[in-house]
């Protein structure tokens, strides 16, 4: 299995290098950051944004698909120590830690605006596609794996990341539940990854992430 995680910004990079470099003794890791001199047996890509963007994780995690010819799994950096190595992972399928119904009263839908309601089917005519978003895919861990059209995916990525940017910043940030998100721009990037998972019908999954026992 091939890892990619992302760690931007000295803050992130003081708290979590060590458990970055921990876990790359014993697993092939990709990260993305913008020190590259801090990172130990680690397969380092220097983030070179002037903007901090959430929405690097999803280019990041797709291309290495493409460049790596096989499943990529993504795990935010503050998750990898507590993450399950063991999981084994079908062709298929798309991998995360939960998928949110967007019919539900839930975590994700409790504070939707009128923008976000609208996402469920404008980010599909967006990429030229129809129907709607029915499941929200979170984004700390997502687990992608190698399809033949790939090249297509990530095009319909980037045409959908200025939509994402423009609406999740700091400056437009109108509902409680991201008020966590007090920089950068991109957050809430999991609507990429549910819309092309419906446009090229990507079968969705769920994992437990966390090990059996934690030492």
């Amino acid at each position: 299995m091939i890892y990619a995680t992302m760690c931007i910004g000295q803050n992130w990079i003081d708290k979590y290098r060590d458990i970055i470099n921990e876990f790359s003794k014993s697993n092939t890791i990709h990260i993305l950051t913008d020190d590259i001199s801090v990172f130990n047996n680690t397969n380092v890509h220097l983030y070179q944004r002037d903007v901090f963007s959430y929405y690097e994780k999803i280019n990041f995690t797709l291309d290495l698909v493409k460049e790596y010819n096989q499943r990529i799994t993504y795990i935010d950096c503050d998750w990898l120590s507590t993450y399950n190595t063991l999981l084994e992972y079908d062709n298929n399928s798309l991998y995360t830690y939960r998928i949110y119904d967007l019919d539900e009263y839930n975590d994700v839908t409790e504070w939707f605006t009128d923008t976000e309601i609208g996402f469920r089917k404008s980010l599909l005519t967006d990429i030229s596609s129809k129907g709607f978003i029915t499941e929200y895919v979170p984004e700390a861990l997502i687990s992608f794996p190698n399809l033949k059209n790939i090249d297509d995916i990530i095009s319909d990525i980037k045409i959908l990341q200025p939509i994402i940017e423009k609406n999740y910043n700091k400056e437009s940030l109108t509902t409680p539940r991201l008020n966590r998100y007090k920089h950068g721009i991109g957050y809430a990037e999991g609507w990429s990854i549910s819309a092309v998972s419906v446009k090229y019908n990507i079968p969705l999954k769920t994992v437990d992430r966390r090990k059996k026992t934690l030492i």
